[in-house]
């Protein structure tokens, strides 16, 4: 047990906590505005439906019956589906001075993250990796393509990857967190993704679709593809979503 205590996860912990004896400080002010959003300006742009909230969803039925879902027919996804689903994940809800508030809550209101996406089966969308402008409420196309074997064998060759008709992949920005909280930001940028993720799972189960988290792939293999860098950012956390 001594040797677990000297490893990484310990050191983590120990390294990250708040003491009474040691100032924190805030830096909010040396975040470049032109860090708190990511987009490609030159990549074609696929502007996303308005999402049809109108149709009611039972918050407990939706707890109760939510499971990771790994067995997808392959029929694809419509439009509206993807844009309820992105809508779930980082919707913009309101405004707070130069905050885009949105449905997923995150410390100091900076979503130090990128969601990704490889589409493989959504009706009107073209098979391909794209980028999500939460701003403009858009895809953009980075790659197109069939990249579902690549993300699969990235994914340790899990089934569920390759049978997903949507592959989300969530991408974390270091920097955009630590400015303000320094090392603690490691705690935060998990659990903002994770409270992502959870609207995801709840969305998909009250549309009927299924999803699965995924935690365990080749970092670098995915981040090679995207066109990151592995360390300003990097990818955290991937989930599949498919029809049952």
């Amino acid at each position: 047990m001594a040797r677990y205590k000297q490893g990484l996860a310990f050191r983590y912990i120990q390294n990250t906590k708040y003491y009474r004896d040691r100032p924190w400080r805030d830096d909010l002010g040396s975040i470049p505005a032109t860090r708190r959003f990511k987009n490609y300006p030159e990549a074609e742009r696929l502007q996303l439906p308005e999402p049809d909230l109108s149709r009611p969803a039972n918050l407990w039925q939706c707890l109760a019956k939510r499971r990771s879902e790994r067995d997808y027919t392959t029929n694809p996804l419509s439009l509206e589906e993807l844009s309820k689903l992105m809508w779930a994940a980082q919707g913009v809800t309101a405004r707070a001075g130069i905050h885009l508030l949105r449905t997923a809550p995150s410390a100091g209101a900076l979503y130090p993250f990128e969601t990704y996406l490889y589409i493989d089966r959504v009706e009107e969308v073209t098979q391909g990796l794209y980028h999500f402008n939460v701003a403009d409420f858009s895809l953009e196309c980075l790659q197109d393509g069939s990249f579902n074997q690549l993300i699969t064998r990235a994914c340790f060759g899990q089934p569920v990857v390759r049978r997903a008709a949507v592959v989300f992949i969530w991408t974390a920005m270091m920097l955009r967190c630590m400015v303000k909280y320094r090392d603690r930001a490691m705690r935060y940028i998990p659990m903002d993704l994770g409270h992502v993720c959870q609207n995801v799972q709840l969305a998909s189960t009250a549309m009927g679709l299924g999803s699965c988290p995924i935690g365990a792939f080749y970092d670098d293999d995915i981040n090679e593809l995207l066109g990151v860098d592995g360390e300003e950012e990097t990818v955290l956390y991937l989930i599949t979503v498919g029809n049952l």
